[in-house]
């Protein structure tokens, strides 16, 4: 068998494996959910950008939000089952998996929609946001990523010295602004249905096709 092209490869979630028919992400649709107001997302982004909040601080924005009103753990799930998987998707994953190579998610999104749309997932190490919930399944807490944006290379690194593979060995899937600084730190960037124009322009490849399976020829 012929030997693979990566042996690391790692994931964003929300435009790279899953999609919402609207378009939005998960924490979008949790605020529209919960609150009323999907449109706080653009502002805290902004807020985040001109250094007004730091990343922790936004978390804590959207998700104190959800459970002031109350969320529930079945409630968010029935609103992460609105996602729905990009072609190819759970295929694609274990076909790399069955190569030999590790695989990760590097996400700013939600550890209860992993859990909830991929339960057998066959990711080695998962790096995004988690919620918290009481014995009652109520929504109690949360606890901040420190890898999304400027901090997807760290956790990058740190899985390269954990799995003892070379970052010139490691691939990186992804589709917006926020997986832009992986670009010169992965071997391989691969921008999949790119919300991002820079990110476009600077991947090492980029699919349009919304069918996971293309990715094998480049990085399996």
């Amino acid at each position: 068998m012929a030997s693979r092209s990566f042996d690391l490869i790692c994931f964003d979630v929300d435009g790279t494996l899953v999609r919402h028919p609207s378009g939005k992400v998960i924490w979008e649709i949790l605020n529209r959910r919960f609150t009323g107001d999907d449109t706080v997302n653009a502002k805290r982004h902004r807020w985040y950008d001109e250094g007004k909040i730091t990343y922790p601080q936004w978390v804590e924005l959207d998700v104190q939000g959800w459970i002031d009103a109350g969320a529930t753990r079945n409630e968010i799930v029935d609103a992460v089952r609105e996602f729905e998987h990009f072609e190819g998707a759970h295929r694609t994953l274990f076909e790399l998996k069955r190569r030999g190579a590790r695989l990760a998610v590097i996400s700013g999104t939600l550890d209860i929609v992993i859990h909830t749309l991929f339960p057998e997932h066959p990711f080695d190490d998962i790096y995004c946001n988690r919620l918290l919930f009481d014995d009652d399944g109520v929504l109690t807490g949360w606890l901040a990523t420190p890898f999304d944006l400027e901090g997807k290379p760290v956790a990058l690194r740190e899985l390269s010295k954990k799995h003892a593979v070379s970052l010139v060995r490691a691939a990186f899937v992804g589709d917006g602004a926020n997986d832009i600084p992986m670009v010169g730190v992965a071997g391989c960037v691969v921008a999949f249905n790119p919300r991002s124009a820079e990110l476009e322009r600077r991947a090492n490849h980029v699919v349009r096709e919304p069918n996971l399976w293309y990715l094998l020829d480049l990085i399996g």
